[in-house]
This record gives structure tokens, sequence and C-alpha cells, in this order.
């Protein structure tokens, strides 16, 4: 057996890479369920059918829909650095100092109570993502440090930080008592509430994503950023001679993919969440999933978006399982593994053809 690469790519051939995926997918998630659960068949069901459940389909809509959000809106900011040829890994760091930002902006402001705050905490959630991912372009840009490197080592400093917050200075600084290693919660004005009465999981946060994300996907598509950066992944002479900065390009990367990060965790925190607690339970790792994305979706935003509701249906399914008592949190992170090795792995038919025999 042997690849051969595709002279001409059609949209069936990614099809066929999703089908594929989707196949192995189901096969090796029974294979992990009938190792760990006593009960591999219902598993599996819950896992594909759980948004389909009348009871409740609202609610596991919303498991499916909101990290669909997160993992599109951090995918599609990466996509802009990846298509300029910078290499941000530091999502999830920049994720967590937005929403961090995002609850210092309310700390800061007096704690008010009015939802005339909200459009503040989120752009204060962007600017606080921008500016961590600011460090690595300083550095890459002035020391010409290894970006790669810098915004990795970033994610730890920034996941120790919310630590230090939630279990130090900032546990005394909120109107409520807040219960060990946590904040205090957003009051109720400053929560996403629920799109429909019976779904809380689905709140108005996602119409406030999916707006940026439309409108960073029609600003990439429809003006000379894209050309800017396709002519940057080409080298930084070639940028020179149609008149760019490359320095300007490594700015505009980072704070394109900082910001929709630190949106996204600003989100998270208003409409999931509403406290912060430690890295543990508050980072879930969309950060760098989106990495897997954004390559996923071809760096294009309609593909980015197919991929990340693909992957997020299967997140909720595994967190549902969780929720169900079918399996544990180690269930998840295998069925979420699972899902991302298989679509990534099988993305590559979309390239190329398998041949059999010699050549």
């Amino acid at each position: 057996m042997r690849l051969e690469p595709r002279h001409i790519v059609t949209w069936q051939h990614s099809a066929l890479s999703v089908a594929l995926a989707l196949a192995l997918t189901l096969v090796l998630t029974f294979f992990a369920l009938w190792l760990t659960s006593g009960q591999p068949l219902e598993a599996t069901w819950q896992v594909i059918s759980y948004p389909w459940q009348a009871k409740t389909a609202l609610t596991q809509w919303g498991k499916a829909l909101n990290p669909a959000l997160y993992l599109s809106l951090i995918a599609l900011g990466l996509s802009i650095a990846y298509r300029a040829n910078v290499w941000n890994i530091g999502a999830e760091g920049q994720f967590a100092m937005g929403a961090i930002c995002a609850f210092g902006a309310w700390l800061l402001f007096g704690q008010p109570q009015g939802s005339w705050f909200l459009p503040i905490l989120l752009l204060a959630g962007s600017l606080g993502g921008m500016a961590w991912a600011a460090i690595p372009a300083t550095l890459r840009t002035q020391f010409n440090t290894n970006e790669l490197l810098v915004s990795l080592m970033l994610v730890y400093v920034a996941g120790e930080f919310l630590f230090y917050l939630s279990n130090g200075p900032w546990e005394t600084l909120a109107l409520q008592k807040p219960v060990p290693t946590q904040t205090a919660s957003l009051p109720e004005s400053l929560q996403f509430s629920a799109i429909f009465a019976k779904g809380p999981k689905l709140h108005w946060g996602l119409i406030w994503g999916w707006i940026a994300y439309g409108i960073v996907s029609a600003t990439l598509v429809l003006t000379l950023l894209s050309y800017r950066l396709s002519i940057a992944n080409a080298s930084p002479r070639a940028e020179r001679f149609a008149g760019f900065s490359p320095t300007g390009t490594i700015w505009i990367a980072f704070l394109f993919s900082g910001g929709l990060a630190g949106l996204a965790g600003a989100i998270f925190l208003s409409g999931d969440v509403g406290f912060l607690v430690e890295q543990s339970n508050f980072l879930r790792g969309y950060g760098f999933a989106a990495i897997a994305i954004a390559f996923l979706g071809r760096l294009h935003p309609i593909g980015i978006l197919l991929a990340g509701l693909l992957i997020g249906y299967v997140v909720g399914g595994a967190n549902w399982l969780s929720a169900k008592g079918l399996g544990d949190d180690s269930d998840a992170n295998i069925i979420q593994s699972i899902a991302l090795f298989c679509t990534l792995g099988t993305a590559i038919l979309v390239s190329h053809k398998v041949r059999w025999g010699r050549k």
C-alpha cells in the first residue's frame, strides 16, 4: 500500500475523509468502552444520540454547540497565524488570560450589577488574550526567539496565575463568600441567559461568538489580509516585495489569534461557568484541541466551522457519558482523543489517494 498525491481535490474527497473518521471513531470508541465500561453498547449509543433525546434535547445540544463555538473561534484565530507561518500554540493560555481579564475588569469597575457591562466584559477578555499573545510577538520580532516554545511555556504561566488568583487575592475581593479555591460568581445580569427557557446550556454567548466568527471570517476572505498571509507564508523577502512588513504580519497574526482565544475565554466565563477556579477545573483543553481543528479545516473558515461542529459533538457526547454514570472523566478524555486522532489521520485522504501493489 502506498499514498500518491491527488492532482485534483474535490469536496467528495473531504466528505469521504469525514465519513471514514466518524466510522473509525465509533468503532474505536466502542472498543475503548468495552474495556472500561460495563455497558459498552448503551454507552456508545449515548455518545451518538445524546442531543436527540426528547426530554433533555436543548440542554444536550448546548453540550455540543458550546464546545464547538470555543473550538471554532480559537481555531479561526490560530489559522490566521498559521497561514502566515507564525506558530502560536499558546491559545490555551490566551483563553485563560481572557477569562482572568474579563473577571478582573468586573472587579476593577467596582463589581457592577447591570447588564450594560457585558460588552465591556467581552472586550476585556479579548484584550487580555491579545496582551498575552503580545509577549511571544515581542520576543519574536525584537529578539528572534522561537515563538512556538515561548507561547507554549506561557500556557503554564497563565495556568499558575489562574491558580494563584482563585486561591489567593480574588477569594476575598468578591461580594459573596466564595467556596474554597473559587472566586465568587458574576451576578446573574452578567451571565449569559439561556436562549430557550428549558435549555440552560444554550446561552446568548453563542450568538455573540458566532457574530465575531462571521466578522473575522469575512475580513479574512474579503480583504487583502488573506493575500498578505499567503505572501508571508512564502517568504519574508516576497512579503517585502509585495509592500508588506513581515514584523507587522507577525503582530497581526498574534493579535488576531490571541484576541479570539481571549474572547472565547470571556464567553466561557460568563456563559458556562460564571466564576474563576483553579486551572485543573477551569481549563478544558480547548486551546490545544483548536490547533488540530485549524489544520483539520485546512485553515479555511468554512472548514474550521465544520471541523469544530464535528469535534464539539463528540466532546459533548463524552461529557454526557460521564454525567450519565456510564463512564468517568478518563473515558471522556479517551473518546475526545480518539475523535481527534481519527479525524486528523484520515485527513490525508483529502490530498492523497491509496494505491495497492507495486509501482
